[in-house]
């Protein structure tokens, strides 16, 4: 009898072990996923083929992705280059999935046109590659814009200096933001030329912040020569240490 009753003991055991196993029950010590995927990016073209769309993919909280370029392509990589056939609109998709299978979603119109976007490299100074830029320390004091690291230039063996492809005869707004400490005359010397062409377009003093504390921003607008297809932007030391972040240049329409 007692035989008996510990084969049937064992069998319940056994039994409500695999019945545990197929139940759906959170998980013991289990938390909120409090941090759901969220999808996003953003893209530009390519500086030497405009059918080359160049994809940063911005999703938080995921870690797998579904890309559909609206043009028959698709991709599984996380910052995908993608050819299309020529000019158009396509509706691209991005679906990002964190590790409990959860996922977000988003579409943006991609505008894919024959036309030379001209930008600079590590615009920020958040690169790895400083040599782009030339010579500078990294600074993130007083806060820059983009709340991370400025370039700092505080000597004379310290600068700023970059050559981008442009288009000639257009208009361009070419801005960036600084702060510089007090006590001198010039912020720094700038020049913007077509060193191809030995064209112009500013060379000039930069005048002191109206605060040593806050950056503030700096815009100028120059047209290239016809013949122009490249745009120097240098900056020297002037006589106080001055601060430099987001460089950018806009085509004005």
């Amino acid at each position: 009898m007692k035989t008996i009753i510990k084969k049937l003991g064992l069998a319940t055991l056994l039994g409500g072990a695999l019945l545990s196993c197929t139940e759906e029950l959170p998980g013991v010590g289990s938390i909120e996923d409090l941090t759901p995927p969220s999808a996003d990016f953003t893209y530009k073209a390519s500086q030497t083929e405009f059918r080359d769309i160049e994809f940063t993919n911005t999703s938080i909280s995921a870690g797998i992705f579904a890309w559909d370029f609206g043009d028959g392509g698709t991709s599984e990589d996380k910052n995908p280059v993608h050819t299309f056939s020529g000019e158009g609109t396509f509706e691209v998709s991005l679906t990002a999935k964190d590790g409990n299978d959860v996922t977000s979603d988003t579409t943006i119109t991609v505008v894919v046109v024959d036309e030379l976007v001209p930008e600079f490299q590590c615009p920020s100074f958040e690169c790895s590659d400083r040599s782009v830029w030339g010579s500078f320390s990294g600074s993130g004091s007083p806060t820059p814009p983009d709340e991370s690291t400025g370039a700092k230039i505080g000597n004379d063996s310290q600068y700023l200096d970059q050559t981008i492809r442009v288009t000639g005869g257009i208009e361009y707004r070419v801005s960036f933001w600084y702060v510089s400490k007090s006590g001198g005359t010039s912020a720094g010397k700038l020049v913007m030329e077509d060193p191809d062409n030995s064209i112009t377009f500013v060379d000039e003093d930069l005048p002191l912040s109206a605060s040593s504390s806050d950056y503030e921003q700096k815009s100028y607008i120059i047209k290239m020569d016809a013949a122009t297809t490249q745009l120097r932007f240098a900056m020297n030391f002037g006589d106080v240490e001055t601060r430099y972040d987001l460089v950018e240049i806009k085509k004005i329409d």
